[in-house]
């Protein structure tokens, strides 16, 4: 899986491809931005059909810039009627020198814009193409040149960025002004600032860049990883044509209580959809009947309370349990979330109003199942381990608590956020706005307990089971919209998701 790096680790790789290969840093630009302009062309083209856009590049004095120049002679190749800013920021890097007095060879025409001046007038048919400050930043955009920038985002122009938008620092909160770019073409590995959510104005739509470079496996010091298809279509257990119900566990699921009795269901569907051989769910009784009548697959105890859990059953015979969905946060249902804490030798799966109880609770930790998993949003997050100002603060917090509790943790978003017990972080791409809606949580956390009942580890079926998440309600806004995207349809679209996942591995 491609690994997600700092800038330092960027610039490390960088070196040890220059290395390895031998080959100089101009050459390794040249392959980096040829690569980015293949890539802008096919998307211009794309867009754009019948016709090409003038082009203004905003070239830096550094290397970002020099894959600018670079840029710029390749896409006057290609036909592109291209013009130049060139932003003074300072002596030009040598490389950056370089690639620009080749591509003044044809006769492009370049202005200079020197701090403090106005931003030269761009047309507004032009596509703007930034290529400023890139993953080498290291200070704030302040001053005249954030009044450029702030110029720049009020254009009625389209921005794309080159590697990253200028501004936004690769792993570290971006507080000041940064380019608003429409598309980002991220060159080589993936950058940490790519998943933030408080930077996704800058983003827009980002292309991945592939272009030859040092595997960057042995060069870093924290995993952070991205899932692809053909590594998580590995994981899927092959059935045998001799298995059984008993042969792909048996699930306990403690959902529900009264007004809430939909969690319960939909959680108890996606288990069965994810492959579990047997199910059983502890409802209270109000909840009885409709558990019945729309998951007649699953078998039920009722509990001794009418409208919340209040007890737990025999929990040995369970080869897992998922606890939380639409539970409630009444005493007795916190005392019974402490029983099957402390009553369990095996890991569970914990959500919504399990994890609240537990942020109540602080003292229950110790008798956290080791290896469970925990499927908070952002603000049960919060609530757990107290408040965070920004996603790279969050993203190390979850690291440390999962290897000080011995869990996998997995943070709900955007770009949801899996750790383990070793540290590894890895990052999910699947998934659509359209799964802003209530009751996907509960289909998630159905998924894991009835992944983990099968035999998964917690660690497998975190990342599994977030990306055939993911992948479902994907299918299931393409069959439909992101608009009328509703919770059952990312359930009904499970099947459809395994199917899609193994068919990557060709």
């Amino acid at each position: 899986m491609p690994l997600i790096l700092t800038a330092e680790e960027l610039r490390t790789v960088d070196a040890a491809t220059v290395t390895e290969e031998g080959i100089s840093s101009l050459q390794l630009m040249e392959r980096a931005a040829g690569a980015c302009a293949t890539a802008i062309d096919a998307q211009l083209r794309e867009q754009f059909l019948f016709r090409r856009p003038d082009l203004v590049i905003l070239c830096g004095r550094g290397n970002n810039g020099g894959d600018g120049w670079v840029l710029v002679r390749l896409l006057i190749e290609r036909g592109y009627t291209v013009e130049v800013i060139d932003f003074d920021l300072g002596s030009p890097s040598t490389d950056n020198a370089i690639n620009r007095k080749q591509a003044e060879q044809l006769s492009v025409f370049v202005r200079t814009l020197v701090k403090g001046a106005a931003l030269p007038e761009i047309s507004s048919d032009a596509l703007v193409i930034d290529a400023v400050f890139g993953t080498g930043l290291n200070r704030p955009v302040t001053g005249a040149w954030a009044h450029v920038f702030a110029k720049i985002n009020q254009l009625p122009n389209q921005v794309w960025s080159v590697d990253i938008p200028s501004g936004v620092f690769t792993d570290q909160p971006t507080d000041s002004i940064a380019l608003k770019s429409d598309h980002c073409f991220s060159l080589g590995y993936p950058k940490l600032a790519e998943f933030a959510p408080e930077n996704a104005p800058f983003f827009g739509e980002i292309h991945r860049v592939d272009f030859p470079l040092a595997p960057a496996e042995a060069l870093v010091l924290q995993e952070r990883e991205l899932l692809t298809p053909q590594r998580v279509a590995g994981w899927i257990c092959k059935r045998s044509r001799f298995g059984h119900k008993g042969t792909y566990g048996h699930a306990l699921l403690l959902a529900g209580s009264y007004g809430s009795m939909g969690a319960a269901v939909l959680s108890a569907r996606a288990a069965l959809r994810a492959g579990v051989g047997k199910l059983t769910c502890q409802l209270p009784a109000c909840g009885y009947h409709v558990m019945q009548a729309t998951v007649p697959e699953a078998m039920c105890v009722v509990d001794a309370a009418d409208q919340h859990i209040s007890t737990v059953a025999k929990l040995q015979q369970y080869t897992t349990l998922g606890i939380g969905p639409g539970i409630g946060q009444s005493t007795e249902t916190a005392a019974a979330l402490f029983a099957v804490l402390s009553g369990v030798d095996y890991p569970i799966v914990l959500d919504a109003d399990a994890l609240n109880l537990l942020s109540n609770n602080p003292d229950w930790w110790p008798v956290l199942p080791k290896r469970s998993v925990l499927t908070p949003h952002p603000k049960e997050f919060d609530r757990l381990f107290g408040k965070h100002p920004h996603a790279f603060a969050r993203w190390e917090t979850q690291r440390k608590k999962s290897m000080e509790l011995g869990c996998t943790i997995l943070l709900k978003g955007g770009y949801s956020t899996i750790s383990d017990p070793t540290g590894k972080l890895t990052f999910n791409p699947t998934g659509n706005p359209g799964m802003g809606t209530a009751g996907m949580g509960d289909v998630l956390t159905g998924i894991l307990t009835g992944l983990i009942a099968q035999g998964y580890s917690p660690e497998v079926a975190a990342r599994l089971g977030c990306y055939l998440h993911g992948l479902a309600g994907d299918l299931a806004a393409a069959a439909g919209s992101e608009e009328s995207l509703i919770a059952g349809d990312v359930v009904e679209y499970l099947g459809k998701a395994f199917t899609h996942l193994k068919a990557s591995l060709g």
